[in-house]
């Protein structure tokens, strides 16, 4: 009995020592084999930034275009502004060739530079047939002032005419160089800016909108209204204006002006429905006199909307900013619930010299 036990226990210490070796060679093994550690860095780990997203491109290296950059840019659309009598309305152009070719013949070379250097600024701000190569033809109707459309033909080209002033204006409409457009159904609000487009375009896309009283108010917001805009904007707002409402549905186009903070100054073009609320923010530094356009001081200056309109991409909406110095027409579109100013499709009516 006691020899059995004695092997028993020299089977058993065996059998632990072969474990104990075999299982320290893979130990062994493991350690060998590893990656060594790497040293410690006396710099916290960056965050990983990963690399800008490179835009996809079409077959022949061009960029794809967004849904909105190819509706935008497929769009003809000119402005124009009316005269007097409410029945015509003119696109400027200038004709530079001929006007440089003029020049050079009558004028020194100093005064010739100064003039094409003139131009060249006009030429950026009237250059829509010449780039577009659109056909005037193409234009059959007039939008205006709250979206109302008048239907226009293309009548005539009028030259420009000894003492045009070079603004833009009803008493100067006479001696403009451009495109000429009639009108016979209703007057047009003469001096006003209206897009010229082609009929089928927008009509089945438009939003009807008007004057929440009559044209020309601007009432001001409600309370909830403003409070509601102060909580999401996290400013106080010093004014809120409505400029205009939809006939169908129950939404507004509305004007804020927040407190200054500082030199810190904002105003906000916010359409809003029951659904929804899209700002167009526009932020500046305090200026008394020309805050956000030339001698408009402290205010934005006067703004109408000019066309409301939905797409499968979202809301297009146009706005005629009238200051002292001109019109500018301004084209937002919606993308990732925000408004967004398509820049390239600015245009700008010159009213003073």
């Amino acid at each position: 009995m006691k020899k059995r036990t004695i092997f028993s226990i020299f089977l058993i210490t065996f059998m632990v020592l072969s474990l104990t070796v075999f299982s320290g060679c893979d130990v062994i093994n493991s350690i060998l084999t590893a990656e060594p550690p790497m040293p410690e860095s006396p710099y916290e780990p960056t965050e990983y930034i990963p690399e800008p997203e490179v835009a996809e491109e079409t077959d022949s290296g061009e960029p794809v275009m967004s849904a909105w950059q190819q509706r935008l840019g497929s769009w003809p659309r000119a402005f124009g502004f009316a005269n007097e009598e409410g029945n015509k309305l003119i696109h400027v152009f200038y004709d530079y060739e001929s006007d440089e070719e003029i020049e050079t013949e009558t004028e020194t070379e100093t005064e010739t530079e100064i003039i094409e250097d003139t131009d060249d600024e006009v030429f950026e701000a009237h250059n829509y047939f010449a780039e577009t190569g659109f056909d005037p033809d193409v234009f059959t109707i007039a939008i205006g002032p709250f979206g109302d459309i008048f239907q226009i033909s293309f009548s005539n080209w009028q030259n420009e005419k000894y003492g045009n002033s070079g603004r833009e204006i009803a008493n100067n409409f006479n001696n403009l160089p451009g495109f000429v457009y009639t009108q016979k159904e209703w007057d047009l609000t003469k001096n006003k800016t209206y897009l010229m487009t082609e009929m089928g375009m927008l009509l089945d896309n438009i939003i009807a909108i008007g004057s929440p009283v009559w044209r020309g108010n601007t009432p001001p917001m409600e309370e909830e209204t403003i409070a509601s805009i102060e909580k999401y904007k996290e400013r106080k707002v010093e004014w809120g204006k409505t400029l205009a409402v939809t006939f169908v549905g129950d939404a507004l186009i509305g004007l804020v002006l927040y407190e200054r903070q500082g030199d810190d100054m904002l105003f906000s073009v916010v359409y809003m429905d029951d659904n929804k609320a899209l700002f167009w923010d526009n932020p500046a530094v305090y200026d008394e006199e020309s805050t956000w356009r030339v001698d408009a001081g402290e205010e934005p200056g006067q703004i109408e909307p000019l066309l409301l309109a939905r797409f499968d991409e979202g809301l297009l909406m146009m706005l005629t900013w009238t200051a002292s110095d001109g019109d500018i027409v301004v084209t937002l579109y919606e993308e990732d619930g925000v408004f967004k100013q398509a820049k390239e499709l600015t245009f700008y009516r010159k009213t003073i010299a």
